[in-house]
């Protein structure tokens, strides 16, 4: 009896993906970043940082783990100055404590969430680590000048975001550096909807990353994944 058997063959099969991991690029205080990590000059500013590691490995879990049709390249850069934003229902944001925008930046932010986008803000920290910021103080100055009318506020665990797809107990997680207690803070709009989350002295997307290369137990980063997967499913059902 012969036996054929042909090539393996993916099942990443989807031409127009229905979910695509964008992620914010925006203007940063570079010289400061170049000081503190010389060794990403000049190719990893800031909001560059974990890419694509995280990116990557995080479309791949969403194809994995949820319904969400993805193809292996769901995931991309998009600058916050252009129009490409307003297609994308859900954005990341890196190092948000090392923004410096433009009008323009901050024109399109406001008008972003204002349509209804979804930020998830990430890797950022507390003053004392790496300068003497409190980097949530600069997120929340911009979006200040961005949406005047709506505010941060502390979330915990009863937050409907974290029951979305995933049912998370708890909060309390070791961040990836330092020895910081990680916090979560959101912005909603008038209705209650929640449209950013900020994982302040967290790093989520390092995890991601450092998982993709190998470098993480996946039981220390079981956590983020699941934040991760409900930070999108709530993006996209509320």
């Amino acid at each position: 009896m012969t036996v054929c058997v042909g090539p393996a063959m993916s099942d990443w099969r989807e031409p127009e993906p229905e979910f695509v991991f964008a992620r914010l690029q925006c203007s940063n205080r570079v010289f400061d970043a170049w000081a503190i990590w010389p060794k990403y000059y000049p190719d990893n500013p800031p909001w560059h940082h974990d890419y694509p590691f995280s990116d990557e490995l995080f479309i791949g879990l969403i194809h994995e783990l949820t319904g969400l049709r993805v193809s292996p390249k769901s995931y991309k850069i998009v600058p916050l100055d252009s129009e490409e934003i307003f297609k994308y229902p859900f954005m990341y944001l890196s190092e948000p404590g090392f923004m410096v925008l433009t009008d323009k930046e901050i024109k399109n932010l406001g008008e972003y969430i204002r349509r209804g986008g979804f930020i998830m803000a990430d890797d950022f920290r507390q003053a004392g680590y790496i300068s003497n910021v409190n980097e949530i103080d600069v997120l929340r100055y911009y979006l200040k000048l961005a949406v005047p009318e709506r505010k941060l506020e502390r979330l915990d665990i009863r937050h409907p975001i974290f029951h979305s797809f995933y049912d998370i107990d708890n909060l309390d997680m070791k961040a990836p550096y330092g020895n910081f207690e990680p916090q979560f803070w959101g912005m909603s709009d008038e209705d209650g909807r929640l449209q950013l989350i900020a994982n302040y002295n967290n790093d989520i997307g390092d995890f991601w990353k450092y998982l993709d290369q190998g470098d993480m137990p996946l039981k220390e980063s079981a956590c983020s994944i699941r934040m991760g997967i409900d930070y999108v499913m709530y993006a996209l059902t509320h």
